[in-house]
């Protein structure tokens, strides 16, 4: 009766199925530091358990990357909006009870698909005669063979690249049940031409085992 007893508790104490939801604040480093500035972020993942302390997770991630508008001044800036979207599989290391208790902690590292999508007011022109900076390829525009940017409009741009990501992450249990309150700080470095995608995001949210 006993050992049943046991059996049940620990089924209950550990399923294969992982998941997670969350947000928080994005912090750019350089060299996106550079020309975007902090925003918020989303992430959701689905997961499997390999067994109580490993897991495999894929991840989406949505992060905005609002540019440094100083950078470019004295010339007047377009009106955009710069996103990053993220598709990684990632692997997870788990203390899942410190000494007992109901805190934990993890860490977690993997790669995939980042995709930089830029939006700019359709009636914006860059006027005539700026030089070339890397600032403008951050916005989407190129430069002509005179070193000087193209004067076209650019309504919209996206750059796909492959990345990689790792990071640290806290756990609080709720009570004996499978979900958990978790806060990570993870570093992201995507491969985007020209000028690579690096940043830090701190989510906070709900993990379900």
């Amino acid at each position: 009766m006993c050992a049943v007893s046991s059996f049940r508790l620990h089924a209950q104490d550990y399923s294969k199925f992982t998941m997670n939801i969350g947000g928080g604040i994005s912090t750019p480093l350089n060299p996106t530091g550079a020309y975007a500035g902090m925003s918020g972020n989303f992430a959701a993942g689905l997961g499997y358990n390999i067994n109580r302390k490993n897991a495999i997770i894929g991840e989406f991630m949505f992060s905005g990357l609002p540019s440094n508008l100083a950078v470019i001044q004295p010339v007047k800036a377009p009106y955009s909006s710069i996103n990053l979207y993220s598709l990684t599989v990632n692997y997870r290391h788990q203390f899942d009870r410190i000494r007992g208790s109901p805190f934990g902690v993890y860490t977690l590292f993997g790669g995939g698909w980042y995709h930089r999508y830029t939006a700019i007011n359709k009636d914006y022109v860059v006027p005539p005669g700026i030089a070339c900076q890397p600032v403008w390829y951050w916005w989407g525009y190129g430069c002509d063979p005179n070193g000087y940017v193209y004067t076209n409009t650019v309504a919209s741009k996206g750059s796909s690249a492959g990345g990689l990501n790792g990071g640290v992450g806290f756990t609080i249990r709720f009570a004996d049940s499978n979900l958990r309150f978790f806060t990570e700080a993870r570093y992201h470095y995507a491969f985007t031409d020209r000028i690579p995608t690096t940043m830090v995001p701190v989510t906070f949210g709900i993990r379900y085992n």
